[in-house]
């Protein structure tokens, strides 16, 4: 009987800590989301008619302009501008230093457990496709998955931090502009602080509390410990943060933290303020 989700004769998902069936699910779904928030931004900036056009450029139009601005001076000015303005985000260190330490911390952290996920994805695959792995002796993800567990609690604290600080400021902090103090600026906090919360209680039920110490195929799982298979708070934790995380992004008031580096990078390093 197959534990996992079987492809072209391989298989993959027999680690995971909830079936497949679920996260396959809610992965798609969130996918979808998030494209379509994608989609309704890109069309609501392109409702402009840009310099020298005469008639708005749309979603496409949009999407194409904005790379072109991006890349129009050469790749190596462009990535200097990524580098300093997005990934560094030099601009708001220059404006506001409590509010860079914020976004450093929640976008890395987010960033950071995205790049995890994605080498892990990653991993999952390369494993029966490319390296031919037996099925039901997936190696190369188990040993993954046991590589980036110290990277993982890194970005999963610098999150914490990030989130923390986020409070503080709209509590004690006479510093955040008050179009940004808002119910949807709450939502977001409040929305990752129950992904980070789910996540280490997560982490505690399965180190702790079952003593699950690494990846192990379902069959395993059931055998070693009958009731951490499909639990509650695992199932809730990992679904909710593919939706909120990934999904609910492009709807979110977070999104300024990735739409401001972008419109920065537009504008060749040039001063913006941005509130979505």
């Amino acid at each position: 009987m197959s534990e996992g989700l079987p492809i072209f004769g391989k298989e993959v998902f027999d680690t995971l800590f909830i079936g497949y069936r679920i996260m396959v699910t809610f992965a798609i779904i969130s996918i979808i989301m998030f494209l379509a928030g994608m989609y309704l931004q890109l069309a609501k900036w392109g409702q402009g008619i840009p310099e020298g056009a005469t008639k708005p450029p749309g979603a496409w139009g949009t999407l194409k302009l904005i790379i072109h601005r991006i890349f129009e001076k050469g790749i190596y000015p462009a990535l200097g501008v990524i580098v300093l303005d997005g990934l560094f985000q030099r601009r708001t260190w220059r404006r506001r230093k409590t509010e860079w330490l914020m976004h450093i911390f929640i976008f890395w952290g987010w960033f950071g457990l995205f790049i995890l996920t994605m080498t892990a994805a990653a991993a999952e695959f390369y494993g029966p496709f490319i390296l031919n792995e037996p099925v039901g002796q997936p190696k190369l993800f188990i040993d993954t998955f046991a590589a980036l567990k110290t990277p993982n609690l890194i970005f999963s604290s610098m999150l914490t931090i990030g989130i923390i600080i986020a409070i503080m400021r709209r509590i004690f902090f006479a510093d955040v502009p008050p179009a940004r103090f808002t119910s949807v600026d709450w939502i977001s906090i409040t929305g990752i602080a129950i992904v980070i919360l789910s996540g280490f209680l997560a982490y505690y039920l399965r180190i702790d509390y079952y003593g699950i110490t690494g990846r192990m195929l379902i069959s395993q799982y059931e055998f070693t410990v009958p009731k951490f298979f499909n639990n509650h708070t695992v199932i809730f934790h990992e679904v909710f943060t593919l939706l909120f995380c990934v999904g609910y992004l492009p709807y979110s008031k977070l999104f300024h933290m990735f739409v401001t580096p972008l419109v920065i990078m537009m504008n060749k390093g040039g001063y913006v303020e941005v509130n979505v």
